[in-house]
């Protein structure tokens, strides 16, 4: 079994899920191999299709085109690049997930930030990049003159709603749902890592949704609890899974039962 990891950054050589599950995968005889994608030529006409199982870690446009060239010449993408196209785009996201029925918060969209100044009327706005790795990090603006130091290209503003500084994660590996909470802002691995909690009725059929609309079972979900219940404000389409009970192992199992499933049903 030949599996390739295809990502523009290094992956770290310690306290790593995705470094761990690699391990794992080559211990249980699987070749696997990180692909950098770097500056160079590439031969679009000629691109051979070396492995029977791509990983796409990376969000960089970049990567994920040269994914979608490798999936149009016949490779098996784990995560498709279709998806990661839509996440990388957060209104592309964003209406994706209203139209499937997912809770989202209120959310609009503008290139002139001017434009924001009346929905203040109504509470705090968080405000974010549309290009999801062009993000500096979420801001909540509280007042219109703070709208004069948004960047000048298309923004995403969200309802805000106060939290209790615990970040709350949703995990989808294949069939399984998995909780996390986490501390804000991180200071320390451990407050990164975070602490598993009991995933809920609606939290599993929120992940369903999701997955249901990005045709997808591995993904991570930024939530956060209104009066109307749980609220979806970001997808990831290859997270770093902390905080995941034995998470190297869930995902290595994962990737290693999609690819002998390559194996014996190869693409036509």
């Amino acid at each position: 079994m030949r599996i390739a990891l295809l990502t523009s950054q290094q992956v770290p050589s310690s306290q790593s899920v995705t470094r761990d599950c690699l391990t794992l995968l080559a211990s249980w005889g699987a070749s696997v191999d990180v692909l950098h994608h770097e500056e160079g030529l590439t031969d679009l006409v000629h691109l051979p299709v070396e492995h029977d199982l791509y990983l796409l870690k990376s969000p960089s446009p970049d990567a994920v085109s040269l994914a979608a060239a490798l999936e149009a010449r016949g490779a098996l993408c784990l995560n498709r690049p279709a998806m990661l196209w839509a996440c990388h785009d957060r209104i592309h996201a964003t209406a994706l997930l209203a139209a499937a029925g997912v809770p989202v918060p209120r959310t609009w969209t503008t290139k002139n930030a001017a434009e924001l100044a009346s929905l203040l009327h109504d509470g705090p706005l968080v405000i974010k990049t549309a290009a999801l790795d062009r993000s500096a990090g979420a801001r909540v603006i509280w007042d219109a003159d703070e709208i004069v130091d948004l960047p000048h290209e298309a923004v995403l503003a969200q309802q805000f709603h106060p939290s209790d500084h615990r970040d709350r994660k949703l995990y989808r590996i294949g069939s399984q749902t998995f909780g996390v909470k986490r501390s804000w802002p991180a200071t320390s691995y451990e407050s990164k890592v975070g602490e598993p909690f009991a995933v809920t009725p609606e939290m599993r059929e929120i992940t369903d949704r999701v997955g249901a609309a990005f045709n997808s079972d591995l993904f991570g979900l930024d939530l956060v609890e209104a009066e109307e219940g749980l609220l979806v404000v970001d997808v990831h389409p290859f997270p770093g899974f902390k905080g995941v009970p034995d998470a190297a192992l869930r995902l290595a199992d994962y990737i290693y039962a999609r690819g002998k499933e390559a194996l014996e049903c190869p693409p036509n």
